[in-house]
């Protein structure tokens, strides 16, 4: 049963058996180099006596260098698994000082370049040099977990120094290293004995063989140290010539031979013990007492360790067999007792969930063919299919799920969802859970209402994931109500689904407007998640509460909340997450409220590398809003019509996208229009004034304020706003954008103390909140009442100091908000100089015809008509 291990195993440090028990001296002064070079690669087949040589060496410079160990074994071949057990051992070693991210990284499921390059640039703490050895680095096949241990090859972290043992070149770029002298190799020659090594190995054994005995043994087993240590202890001490007569035939013949000898010669109580413990890759003594129906397991291995009957001891508790031993010894056990594999792997399961391993449990339900077991455990354990454990629970359960489509039955139909959720083909999950369903009346009464709720809330995900807000209410509703009142007799898990649910709750109350009750049920959902551990869900009801708070205004909730968790999120390697992709919109509206469109457009390019066609498609496009808010804020009109057609090509797959959504993408979308003189097209397509005082409402009057001022229809405008500057709006932002707005109509119109009413009453409200978006796009046509403000020593004189540097509009004579574009502010500094549009393009090394359509459109952004009339209107808006 090759590559079914718990993975409570520990692995970190040397084993405790017998290390090399020849010196040799020849190979310890290459391992020397290892001080001076950056890779030492031991490759050679099985048997060769890797681990043995580099554990000898390891233990004559204990005392002199830090070493990390980690044995590797297969489920470590995954980008979380393999940084979180090399993590683990580096720790281990106490070179990881304190505060330093190696000591908080906790890889999770996704684990790319991103969160590699966080672990390598912070292999720069280590306090110590430390020499970090990786056996058995043949079971890394994973290419992205190659592909991140090349960058680290690559990087050669000075303190750094590795050591790995494999059966087989690694597909890495050696060549490389060997160039530039920093690569040490030790091959299968090497590891070789020699004649005077392979003497000295049967002297420790009590043979005092002749030198033509010692040749023959060598030239037959060619050197090979599990050959002549497995001829050693099959020779018989009163007849050795007659033994090694009998070591005869390839290297497999041999090792097949000697092994059987060695099972041949135990007693038939130990041969039987050797036989049933095999079953696992590793065992400790209540496991095998367990497997044996014995009570001296303990005694059992250890005195097989002291024999060195191919028994090594990991530590005081684990011990494993030699592969080949245990290879022959399953081998022997499917022919002998076939029968009893099946009970065998049984044994194992329940000793997994019982010391509180289900996922590996799993693994042993499924080879022993026990569907209904697995189906146990699983719905025991199915929320951990949104935690840092979800790969794994995905990858133990898919045998099982593949049998869904020739055998469906519900057990393997809930396993075929979490392996589906996993591997976000949610079109998939989506139809397990309608065709398990069909199941549910066959299911054990004690069981059947936790399945009910699991398929629940798999169609949970499947409605976030497809942006059905409103399925998604009504869903957590029911599931709200099934819980109500049930205990934990009924549903084990009951804990865990309410946190679960309360979370898609509060994600249907946000995305369906709902911000009041959305807020509410966000807090429930912190404190449950908390309680049960479910980290990565707890990092997802951050996020979206934090885009809550976002769209209310709430800057330092936000920067305080899902900064530092997106911060932790880096440390841990969580940054790629699907749970943290609503931390990246948050922190793009948030700087979008403080008017730092380079930072948005920082946090929306990571939030949308990181999403794809099948996550979160509310967030995505909430993202896919915010750049167009972005290119908005820029004032690049081009860019802003091109991010709406974006937008609204992604609203147009997304049937089912709320209408909280789809309005605030077209009060986006309007004010793109705006910018590029469409106001005609943006008032068509915001409609009539939306009722209320919900976050959409404000937004869209504010949209249609500003396009009934490009139109020039200022009662229009004051007329649409007059709701929003009335109290009881709980969004912030929208109301300060209004009252500017209105301040900019009564400077317009020369209604000082209006315009002064305005503004300090959007300073009050923004100030606090550090709220500038509203304040960066109109303080140009505010410089008065700005002005005014400091002047009568106004209360928040330091926030609204910082808009003074925009260049002041003449009301009188400009009524468009649009700003110049940094390459026209280029062009319109060569207005005063008697240079011609063919001189400043050769200044300036573009094309005359680009030269021609900036003056055009600085023209017109500056209603003049030709040169003159463009530098004095510069001059008057501070442009000159």
């Amino acid at each position: 049963m090759a590559g079914s291990e718990a993975r409570s195993t520990p692995r970190i440090g040397p084993p405790l058996s017998f290390s090399a028990r020849v010196r040799r001296p020849r190979l310890d002064a290459t391992l020397d180099r290892t001080f001076d070079r950056h890779l030492t690669v031991v490759v050679a087949g099985p048997g060769f006596g890797k681990t043995s040589l580099v554990h000898g060496w390891v233990e004559r410079h204990r005392t002199t260098h830090r070493v990390a160990w980690l044995t590797l074994d297969r489920s470590d071949d995954s980008p979380p698994a393999f940084w979180t057990d090399v993590l683990a051992a580096i720790r281990a070693t106490g070179v990881v000082p304190a505060g330093s991210a190696l000591g908080e990284i906790q890889p999770a499921t996704v684990f790319g370049a991103r969160e590699v390059d966080g672990v390598l640039a912070a292999f720069a703490d280590l306090s110590e040099p430390v020499v970090l050895v990786l056996d058995d680095f043949h079971l890394i096949t994973d290419p992205e977990v190659l592909d991140s241990f090349a960058t680290l090859l690559a990087r050669r972290p000075p303190r750094l120094r590795l050591v790995i043992t494999t059966r087989a070149d690694p597909v890495l770029p050696l060549h490389r290293l060997r160039a530039a002298g920093q690569l040490t190799e030790i091959r299968g020659r090497d590891l070789a004995f020699t004649l005077e090594e392979a003497a000295a190995l049967f002297r420790l054994d009590g043979f005092d063989l002749r030198p033509d005995q010692v040749e023959q043994l060598h030239r037959r087993t060619e050197g090979w140290s599990a050959g002549l240590r497995l001829a050693s202890m099959s020779m018989d001490r009163d007849d050795p010539t007659a033994s090694i007569e009998r070591v005869t035939g390839s290297n497999r013949a041999i090792a097949e031979y000697l092994i059987g000898e060695v099972i041949g010669g135990a007693s038939p109580a130990d041969r039987e013990f050797l036989l049933r413990t095999s079953i696992v890759d590793r065992v400790c003594a209540d496991l095998a007492d367990r497997l044996t129906d014995r009570t001296d397991g303990a005694e059992v291995l250890q005195r097989l360790v002291s024999d060195n009957a191919f028994v090594t001891a990991l530590d005081d508790r684990w011990f494993t067999y030699h592969p080949l031993l245990r290879e022959l010894l399953r081998h022997r056990l499917t022919m002998d007792h076939g029968d009893l594999v099946p009970e065998l792997h049984r044994r194992v399961a329940a000793w997994l969930v019982q010391h509180g391993e289900p996922i590996d449990a799993l693994r042993y339900s499924i080879l022993a063919r026990d569907w209904d077991g697995a189906g146990r455990t699983l719905l025991s354990c199915v929320t951990l299919i949104v935690s840092v454990q979800a790969a794994a629970l995905a990858s133990a359960v898919e045998p099982m799920a593949r049998r869904a489509l020739t055998e469906p039955g519900l057990y393997v139909l809930i396993a075929a969802c979490a392996y589906h959720m996993e591997g976000r083909d949610y079109a998939a999950m989506h139809q397990d859970t309608v065709d398990a369903r069909q199941f549910l009346d066959g299911a054990p009464d004690h069981l059947r209402a936790t399945a009910e709720v699991v398929l629940d809330l798999f169609d949970t995900a499947y409605f976030r994931m497809t942006c059905d807000a409103d399925a998604l209410l009504s869903l957590a509703r029911s599931i709200e109500r099934s819980l109500d009142g049930a205990t934990v007799r009924e549903l084990p898990l009951i804990e865990h689904f309410q946190a679960i649910m309360a979370t898609n709750l509060g994600v249907a109350l946000l995305w369906t407007g709902d911000f009041a009750g959305a807020g509410e049920v966000f807090a429930e959902a912190d404190r449950q998640l908390g309680e049960v551990g479910l980290e990565i869900s707890l990092l997802n009801t951050v996020a979206q509460q934090s885009i809550l708070d976002a769209m209310l205004g709430r800057c330092r909730r936000v920067d305080q909340h899902a900064g530092q968790t997106a911060r932790l999120v880096e440390r841990r390697g969580w940054g790629s997450e699907p749970q943290a992709l609503g931390l990246y919109l948050a922190l793009g509206l948030l700087h979008l409220t403080r008017g730092d469109p380079d930072a948005a457009d920082r946090s929306v390019k990571r939030g949308l590398a990181i999403s794809g066609r099948r996550s979160d498609r509310m967030v995505r496009l909430g993202l896919a809003i915010a750049a167009v808010e972005i290119a908005i804020l820029r004032s690049d009109a081009a860019a802003a019509l091109e991010a709406d057609d974006r937008l609204r090509a992604g609203l147009a797959a997304t049937p089912a996208a709320p209408s909280h959504i789809r309005t605030w993408a077209i009060i986006a979308g309007a004010n793109a229009l705006t910018l590029a003189h469409r106001p005609a097209e943006a008032i068509s397509r915001l409609g009539d004034p939306l009722p209320g005082r919900s976050f959409r409402s404000g937004w869209q009057r504010v949209a249609l304020a500003r396009a009934h001022l490009e139109l020039g229809a200022t009662a229009a405008a004051e007329s649409v706003l007059q709701p929003v500057i009335e109290p009881g709006w709980t969004c912030r932002e929208p109301v300060v954008a209004a009252r500017l707005i209105l301040a900019t109509i009564a400077e317009r119109q020369h209604r000082d103390p209006v315009a002064h009413e305005h503004v300090t009453a959007a300073v009050d409200l923004a100030a606090p909140e550090r709220i500038r978006r509203p304040f960066r796009q109109l303080s140009g046509r505010l410089h008065g009442s700005i002005r005014r403000y400091l002047t009568l020593d106004g209360q928040h004189a330091d926030f609204v100091g910082e808009f003074l540097d925009a260049p002041a509009v003449n009301p009188d004579n400009d009524t468009r908000i649009e700003p110049l574009t940094e390459r026209e502010l280029t062009v319109v500094k060569y207005l005063p100089t008697m240079l011609k549009a063919a001189e400043i393009a050769a200044d300036l090394y573009v094309s005359v015809n680009t030269v021609k359509a900036h003056l055009r459109s600085i023209y017109r952004k500056l209603d003049v008509t030709n040169r003159r009339e463009a530098v004095e209107r510069a001059r008057a808006r501070g442009l000159l």
